[in-house]
């Protein structure tokens, strides 16, 4: 059965607000499913939105955190 909107939209606060939470929190997509008591799958096209909207980022290595543009310059700058 799919997810109704109400749903969705319950999920992409709950996400958010475990970022909100802490400035230097950084997590896996199966750690943010636990989390946020939701499917992988579910929690996967949430990020990916999240990710788009410069939300969240993700690093190459897989893992969630807030998105910050000054860190995100910093590190192009750097390389």
């Amino acid at each position: 059965m799919a997810p109704t909107r109400s749903e969705i939209e319950s999920l992409v606060i709950r996400i958010q607000q475990v970022f909100l939470s802490g400035h230097t929190v950084r997590l896996t997509l199966n750690q943010i499913a636990r989390r946020a008591d939701a499917s992988v799958g579910l929690c996967k096209a949430v990020l990916r939105v999240l990710v788009d909207a410069r939300v969240l980022a993700q690093t190459p290595r897989g893992v969630y955190e807030r998105f910050l543009p000054h860190t995100a310059r910093a590190s192009r700058s750097a390389a």
